[in-house]
């Protein structure tokens, strides 16, 4: 498809890329989870800013349940502050940015290599500061995304990230096993996902554009999109957004509560107590409520509103396919708020904050 603006064409070439990324990512993969099954490493740290620390959150679950070694996720500018012991020879890092030009990251990445450690960049540039440093690349297949805010290099991060946690499964793990299987068929159903909910988020828009503040939230891989979704929609619309675990939600934010709220959950199968708790509180409390849900679930009376999505999934993927909806809500708020979704006013400010030194985005460069 075409648009006016390149961020809905690139929500659209997520799933095909994806599915070229997991064609393309196996033996680089393959090759680093053998050495972690091996005991080459004691422990695994992924590290990223932004989108590419989201992307790692909603990885993370399946590193929880695969991964032979502890698994820890760490924004990068904290990342730099670890001390030695916890980065050396004996650690895999593996630090993700779409562009491989992120200030914090590469500083993530370089410590790492002076520290001994074993550095994986994982990103959609071949020839950045941070494929420079790695020891091992694993290149993402999205292509140019010529917008500020990033929609299908998060897809494809998440899913590379995905792909690794499942390499470090052992052979008989069945559970694994069905797992690969879906992740593989997944940009199918992302298809299917985007295809059937689109419409349902565009009449969704007129009710939330009357609204201040949004709220969006999630357990397990969809607290990563939780966050995910927020990041977007500020950096897109300008609207204020809570991103946050529905438990954490539960314990604090919702005495923040209003009319001016819209309180988006994400609700599996999983989860589904906790959200009728969290939906029944926010609506007494005189918020508006949407609910995003799979196929089989019924929320009655809590919601204001439900997207159903199109197919079920096995929870620890099931991030991928609630990422559309929340990038879709961005890019349709901030068109109804008659703002350019490629280029948000605060972008420059912003790159030049977080770009290395006398570096440009990779679609900005001159040379």
């Amino acid at each position: 498809m075409s648009s006016q603006y390149h961020m809905l064409d690139y929500i659209h070439e997520g799933p095909e890329s994806l599915d070229l990324t997991l064609k393309a990512v196996d033996e680089p993969i393959q090759a680093v989870a053998e050495d972690v099954k091996n005991g080459r490493f004691e422990r695994i740290m992924l590290t990223g800013i932004g989108s590419s620390y989201t992307a790692s959150v909603i990885a993370a679950p399946l590193f929880t349940w695969y991964s032979p070694v502890p698994v820890q996720i760490v924004e990068s500018w904290d990342f730099t502050k670890f001390p030695r012991h916890l980065v050396n020879e004996k650690t895999l890092v593996v630090a993700t940015s779409r562009s491989g030009e992120r200030g914090f990251v590469v500083d993530a990445l370089n410590r790492s290599v002076q520290n001994g450690a074993y550095a994986v960049a994982v990103t959609g540039v071949a020839n950045s500061l941070m494929t420079e440093q790695a020891d091992l690349t694993v290149v993402t297949r999205e292509g140019p995304e010529i917008t500020y805010p990033k929609t299908k290099s998060v897809v494809t991060c998440a899913g590379a990230l995905m792909r690794l946690a499942l390499a470090l499964a052992g052979p008989t793990n069945a559970r694994a096993k069905e797992c690969l299987l879906e992740l593989r068929s997944m940009p199918a159903t992302l298809e299917r996902t985007l295809a059937d909910i689109e419409p349902a988020i565009k009449r969704l828009i007129p009710m939330i554009e009357k609204h201040e503040l949004i709220a969006i939230v999630g357990t397990g891989s969809n607290y990563g999109v939780a966050l995910e979704g927020a990041l977007k929609v500020q950096e897109s619309s300008g609207v204020p957004t809570y991103g946050g675990s529905t438990c954490s939600f539960l314990t604090g934010f919702v005495g923040a509560m209003t009319r001016k709220w819209v309180v988006i959950t994400l609700i599996t199968n999983q989860d589904e107590d906790l959200n009728h708790s969290a939906l029944h509180i926010a609506r007494s409390l005189g918020a508006r409520t949407v609910g995003v849900i799979e196929p089989g679930l019924i929320i009655p009376n809590e919601c204001d509103h439900c997207l159903t999505l199109p197919a079920k999934c096995d929870s620890l993927l099931a991030g991928l396919v609630y990422l559309l909806p929340m990038q879709l809500l961005a890019y349709y708020l901030t068109m109804a708020k008659g703002m350019n979704p490629d280029a948000p006013a605060s972008m420059n400010i912003v790159l030049e904050a977080l770009l290395a030194p006398g570096r440009e985005e990779p679609e900005l460069r001159r040379n």
